[in-house]
């Protein structure tokens, strides 16, 4: 008998532990962040209330309905009322946002076009997979069985990137015959750091599109290349560079911060602060730095920006930056969709928040890059609007001001230009891409076309230029040398950048680039 109590004792607890262990559960709940760490959550009984909602949808309304669907509007529509920077991920574009910040994906390293009704392969990336096998010109016929005949390039996409298969056979018209090709998928990398270069033997240049996690290690990679080759001054292109990974960015500040000196501290909601400082291991602490920015320069760009703006290790070139001083933490929601949360401020070393205002709404804050362009602001550097109540004095005693991005040292307008206008409206238009991938297939025997040095510096593009006036219908008469110019840097990035790739396009329209013709007057001054 007092054995039978004894296991009846040992049954009730567990019934409790199970009863307390399933409120808790309704009540409690634990989810991961991006770095894998873990976050307590609380269920209000509102919250609560939703959740039963939602259950008795799923079990007694009398018609079908997909509550997933519900459940993601009204999540929209709750993280819709917080900052313009709280923001919910579905599944695609989570897919996407991993994709780009991990700084690789899984593909064949292809680059292919609809022209004339084909799929047709333009390039291949540098470091393809397939290189040897596929070839620029092919046209795509079949994927494995399936006719790609009439199909658009969004659907080769689709095809390639769904098939989780390492190997598919391509089907492919090559000059005037049919050739069947095993083509290998693989890890590729997708880089931040799209190009690198010397402007001159002493001046280098990099261009970071993003801050990813690889980041760090590129622009470490591009920096101590630069450096071995000679360079003594440096451009870091963070134009319309919209952010990403605050500790990467805190990685890259440090490349050219003394040890000790502050980066970047955050506050949140308790005003706890967190405060990061360089380190020693910087390889340019000491040499000359410009940065370029914009109205796209944003987040993590400002970081950086706002720091060496500060101890006065860079000269700022540009337009005043995006403003946005928000820290996001992305957290899991159990469902492989995340919630990407605001939880701080960050401060630049002097104290000054460079977030702009949202208070109005979340269409007043997206319309602020239409009200700098109607107050002049990217035409005048006197239109620029400041917060005279927000100065702040910086380590190096410069006065700069919060509440609205980032003001450079050295303004630049955009370009005004007819042409430059027209030839950015129009440079990866399908009439020009057609045009220079014509080119390309015309010269593909010959050897200025297939050494990108040749090509750059020695290659003349006059009878293209000639021939691309004619199918612009403009006479020769009515463009003018400077115009001229233009339009041949314009021919042989574009033609570059499908024979070797985005560092080869740079290397041929910097000449144009305002801003690098800024820093140029700067450092080398009549």
């Amino acid at each position: 008998m007092r054995q039978f109590f004894k296991i009846l004792n040992i049954v009730l607890v567990v019934l409790i532990l199970l009863l307390v262990g399933f409120m808790l559960g309704r009540k409690y709940d634990v989810a991961l962040d991006e770095d894998d760490n873990l976050v307590g959550l609380k269920y209000s009984a509102n919250e609560q209330k939703i959740r039963r909602l939602v259950s008795l949808i799923d079990s007694q309304y009398m018609e079908n309905v997909n509550t997933d669907s519900l459940v993601d509007n009204v999540i929209n529509q709750v993280v819709g009322q917080l900052d313009p920077h709280s923001t919910y991920l579905s599944k695609a574009m989570l897919e996407q946002s991993d994709r780009e910040m991990s700084g690789s994906f899984r593909g064949y390293g292809i680059y292919v076009r609809k022209i004339n009704d084909t799929l047709t392969i333009t390039g291949l990336a540098a470091k393809s997979p397939n290189r040897g096998k596929l070839f620029t010109g092919d046209q795509i016929l079949k994927i494995d069985t399936l006719n790609m005949v009439g199909m658009d390039t969004e659907d080769l996409v689709t095809i390639l990137r769904d098939d989780n298969r390492r190997e598919m056979d391509f089907t492919l018209k090559r000059e005037n015959y049919t050739v069947k090709v095993n083509a290998t998928k693989a890890e590729l990398p997708l880089p931040s750091v799209n190009a690198y270069f010397k402007i001159n033997p002493e001046l280098g240049y990099i261009k970071l599109i993003r801050f990813a996690e690889t980041s760090a290690d590129e622009v470490h990679h591009a920096l101590q290349d630069l450096k071995d080759q000679g360079m003594k001054t440096l451009i870091l292109d963070l134009r319309g560079n919209p952010g990403g990974i605050m500790r990467v960015a805190e990685i890259i500040a440090d490349e050219f911060l003394k040890k000790g000196e502050l980066i970047v501290y955050t506050q949140d909601r308790d005003e706890k602060r967190k405060y990061i400082y360089a380190t020693s291991k910087g390889i340019w602490e000491d040499e000359k730095v410009y940065v370029l920015i914009d109205e796209g320069s944003a987040s993590a760009s400002e970081i950086v920006v706002g720091a060496l703006q500060e101890y006065g290790r860079a000269t700022i070139v540009g337009r005043r930056s995006y403003g946005k001083g928000l820290v996001q933490r992305e957290i899991n929601l159990g469902d492989g969709t995340r919630v990407r949360l605001t939880v701080a401020h960050y401060y630049t070393p002097s104290g000054r928040s460079i977030q702009r205002p949202y208070n109005n709404g979340k269409k007043d804050y997206s319309d602020e890059l239409l009200r700098r362009i109607h107050n002049g602001e990217l035409y005048y550097q006197d239109s620029i609007k400041v917060d005279k109540s927000l100065a702040f004095k910086t380590p190096s005693g410069k006065i700069v001001y919060g509440g609205g991005g980032i003001v450079p040292d050295e303004f630049v307008a955009i370009d005004s230009s007819d042409l430059k206008a027209w030839i950015f409206q129009n440079f990866y238009s399908d009439d020009n891409l057609d045009f220079f991938f014509k080119k390309i297939m015309e010269n593909r025997y010959n050897p200025y076309w297939w050494n990108q040095s040749l090509f750059l510096n020695y290659y003349d593009i006059t009878p293209i230029y000639e021939e691309f006036l004619g199918v612009l219908g403009v006479k020769p008469e009515r463009v003018n040398d400077e115009e001229t110019i233009m339009l041949k840097n314009y021919i042989r990035a574009g033609i570059a950048e499908q024979l070797f790739g985005i560092n080869a396009m740079y290397k041929a329209w910097w000449p144009e680039d305002n801003m690098i013709r800024k820093v140029l007057e700067l450092e080398y001054p009549d």
